[in-house]
């Protein structure tokens, strides 16, 4: 299931509908709005897993079974953008921290071919009490076992969830309706899935951040007992403002401070940061107390390491994904401003099989590029997924472009959207179509063009 996030007359974005699919593509022109919609789709996307308000409505009764599907999904998205319509004022000034006028703000549950059931039993629990904790009792409750069924009719358990009391079936209703509403957000895991947004200037950010949170507490601190009880209120937004930071930005901000690194990661993850040091870093990165290190590859071990902030631009691009990958939190959906900054061209396609590999490992990524290298990378990625060759056929080209089968998406929705400035200062967002005929897949023109142009710029210069 995905989420179409629907807004209008909202900055220089008239109207746009973009869906937050397992990939999903922003390209186009500086100023066009591509990080305004992104910060809007992550603050909402936060609004969203806060809002509990179970609804009841809709939810078919077979037997011992509630049938949560089509007709529940429509009561939930009422509800939604009922939510959202007369709070929008406050949800935009929570995300930017400035009052921005918008028109509409909503939100549509799109490819709804899921259907989630909940089995329920009559169930004895055993309350163990005493001092050696023999049983004093038997419970009367209630097991519920929740299934998701998909579009083909595959029955996948998800979760097992006990009250050891016995709720009306109303309450019972509501309860598991929350936890379905968290599930579909968080893309059908029982787990909350956190959102990461890495902003185009994550690499300044990342070296200042320990020094911003410093001036942010000095400053708090010597605003003690200046302001009166009525007035303080109104400061704080003031405040907010002065420090310049949407709530995406200050979030990653706190992502750094609060980073710790797991004890012991999944292999998945493990794969993925083997994949960054060896074909983007060229090394390693290391912690050393609240120090980060670098160390290359050609640097015998013997040798000391280098500081974060005296290591290449690269290298500190590529920290915080390394970090995303590393730590305690569960990030589901990574929002990546700018994809290609500082890497070269040919890094530039490293990244682009990085971004298929986290789009595998069942994650939500939404990406904005400005660069033509790396929406060709992108496509060409694309192309090779959701060709028709054979497998042996396949296996060649992989071997040919010196590429892995885990760089091809396995099994992803993708929505790739261009945002295009007018001669009015609007901007036009509009999907692109993936072309199977001729087989280009997407037709990025305003890259096209940049490279028409550049061709006839060098003819005129060439010509005698």
């Amino acid at each position: 299931m995905e989420i179409l996030f629907a807004v209008s007359d909202f900055g220089k974005i008239k109207h746009a509908e973009v869906t937050l699919s397992d990939f999903t593509l922003f390209v186009g022109d500086n100023n066009s709005g591509k990080t305004f919609m992104m910060q809007l789709m992550y603050g909402v996307l936060k609004e969203l897993q806060g809002v509990n308000r179970p609804v009841i409505d809709g939810i078919e009764e077979e037997g011992d079974r509630f049938i949560y599907a089509a007709e529940w999904f429509d009561h939930m998205e009422t509800q939604v953008n009922e939510y959202l319509s007369k709070n929008k004022e406050k949800i935009i000034r929570r995300i930017f921290h400035k009052d921005i006028v918008i028109g509409e703000l909503s939100i549509r549950l799109v490819n709804r071919d899921e259907r989630y059931i909940c089995e329920i039993k009559n169930q004895e629990f055993e309350e163990i009490g005493g001092e050696d904790d023999e049983i004093v009792v038997m419970i009367s409750g209630i097991l519920a076992e929740l299934y998701v069924m998909d579009r083909d009719g595959d029955r996948r358990k998800k979760a097992q969830m006990s009250f050891y009391y016995q709720p009306n079936n109303n309450d019972l209703k509501g309860m598991l309706a929350t936890r379905i509403w968290s599930m579909i957000l968080s893309m059908g895991s029982m787990m909350n899935a956190d959102s990461l947004f890495l902003p185009a200037s994550r690499t300044g950010l990342q070296l200042l951040s320990k020094y911003f949170f410093a001036e942010r507490d000095r400053k708090a601190i010597s605003e003690i007992g200046t302001f009166d009880v009525e007035e303080e209120e109104a400061n704080t937004d003031v405040t907010e403002n002065e420090l310049g930071l949407t709530m995406p930005v200050y979030d990653f901000l706190q992502f750094l401070l609060r980073y710790n690194q797991r004890s012991k990661m999944t292999s998945e993850n493990r794969d993925l940061i083997e994949f960054i040091e060896q074909h983007l870093i060229d090394g390693q990165i290391k912690y050393l107390g609240d120090e980060i290190y670098y160390h290359p590859d050609a640097l015998t071990e013997d040798k000391e390491d280098i500081p974060l902030y005296l290591a290449s631009s690269l290298v500190n691009e590529a920290t915080p994904i390394i970090k995303a990958l590393s730590g305690i939190r569960n990030y589901k959906y990574i929002f990546y401003d700018e994809v290609e900054t500082c890497l070269h061209p040919l890094k530039q396609g490293e990244m682009a099989r990085l971004i298929m590999r986290l789009v595998n490992s069942r994650r939500r990524v939404i990406v904005s590029t400005h660069s033509d290298t790396m929406a060709g990378k992108l496509n060409n990625l694309l192309l090779l997924s959701f060709s028709q060759d054979s497998e042996e056929t396949r296996k060649k080209k992989l071997t040919e472009l010196g590429l892995k089968k885990e760089d091809l998406l396995s099994d992803a929705n993708v929505h790739v959207y261009q945002f295009v400035n007018q001669a009015d200062g609007s901007s036009l967002v509009e999907e692109l179509e993936f072309h199977t005929m001729p087989f280009v897949g997407y037709d990025f023109k305003l890259f096209t063009q940049n490279l028409d142009d550049l061709y006839l710029e060098t003819d005129i210069i060439l010509k005698k």
